[in-house]
């Protein structure tokens, strides 16, 4: 999730959860207009992956949404949402080696894609169960989240499990008032409403096998990823964000203090003075970001160790060589072949 934020509200949810739903709504001949009156959002935010957007915004598009279609949309929503649709999240999941390794992610970095709601997992002897908990008061377009992600998580899981579980009983509750039991979208999954909870049960027993796609070295990808993106959730509305937006859209050039000062109405002397206030610095900050897309543009075996050191502001790859070193303890080589 980047940086740069769109429409109202304190917390956020990926744009590529809206763009999914305008995909849906067009599909019921529901135009763009309408989806999106009243959100203050731009129309070419439906041409733009993973921008955060503010969730009265969000919510707003969903409610308008719900008003033209029928409850058990939510389900189909969900089952649209597939692992590549959760961004580095899902892959993460996707490469891991169990199933409790994918949740714990997902539990850990739900936020780098949706803050509207918290999870929490929980079992017994027979049921692994998944928890969603909003932040926020249940009103029709958060239930269509809601039941959407969790409706999410049973196809996902669904289609993951070893085959001789594939079609093994799986339960969701939720909170709301439309009656949900004669639904046909998730055809192993009993949904009911009006419950105290929103929660997915799933048999312990179909979820403790290995996962088919494990890959460490993609799930480790993933998952330096996903730290990036928490670190810049949390930074989000402090001042060592707003270093880190102005700095990740000019990596190139990378300009000095002096120049993110001037960007910011203020000395370099009160940046620095307002960065330490946070426990930071411009330099940390600069290379934590230099570090990290470092180490995705390494992966990327068809860019040579110069394109990458001119992606990143360095004025030839001895220098950028010298940098990753002394942040990796490897050079760009030897990290290339690890």
């Amino acid at each position: 999730m980047t940086t740069k934020n769109v429409g109202i509200g304190e917390y956020r949810l990926s744009s590529d959860y809206l763009i999914l739903l305008a995909e849906l709504a067009f599909e019921r001949g529901i135009s763009t207009a309408v989806l999106m009156e009243g959100t203050n959002l731009p129309e070419n935010l439906m041409f733009q992956a993973n921008v955060p957007v503010g969730h009265e915004s969000a919510l707003r598009m969903v409610d308008n949404f719900c008003e033209v279609t029928e409850p058990s949309a939510a389900l189909e929503f969900g089952k649209r949402m597939t692992l590549s649709k959760h961004g580095a999240l899902g892959f993460a999941a996707q490469y891991s080696a169990t199933i409790e390794d994918a949740a714990d992610k997902v539990e850990r970095y739900i936020a780098t894609r949706a803050q509207l709601f918290e999870l929490e997992r929980d079992h017994d002897a027979s049921s692994r169960h998944l928890y969603i908990k909003p932040k926020l008061e249940q009103t029709r377009a958060v239930n269509f989240m809601v039941l959407a992600f969790l409706s999410s998580v049973e196809t996902i899981c669904r289609n993951i499990v070893p085959e001789n579980f594939r079609s093994t009983p799986s339960m969701i509750q939720i909170i709301g008032k439309d009656d949900l039991t004669d639904q046909t979208r998730l055809p192993n999954c009993a949904v009911y409403t009006s419950a105290p909870i929103n929660c997915l049960t799933w048999p312990r027993q179909a979820l403790e096998g290995a996962l088919p796609f494990f890959n460490p070295k993609l799930e480790d990808l993933a998952d330096q990823e996903l730290k990036q993106a928490l670190n810049t959730v949390a930074e989000t509305n402090t001042m060592a964000g707003k270093v880190r937006e102005i700095l990740n859209d000019h990596l190139a050039e990378m300009p000095t203090v002096e120049d993110v000062a001037n960007m910011l109405f203020m000395s370099a002397a009160t940046l620095n003075r307002k960065l330490k206030a946070e426990q930071r610095s411009f330099q940390q900050i600069k290379d934590d970001l230099r570090y990290n897309k470092a180490q995705r543009l390494l992966r990327d075996t068809t860019l040579s160790v110069d394109q990458i050191a001119d992606q990143l502001g360095y004025s030839d790859a001895s220098n950028f060589a010298k940098a990753f070193k002394g942040w990796s303890g490897s050079s760009p080589s030897q990290y290339r072949q690890q």
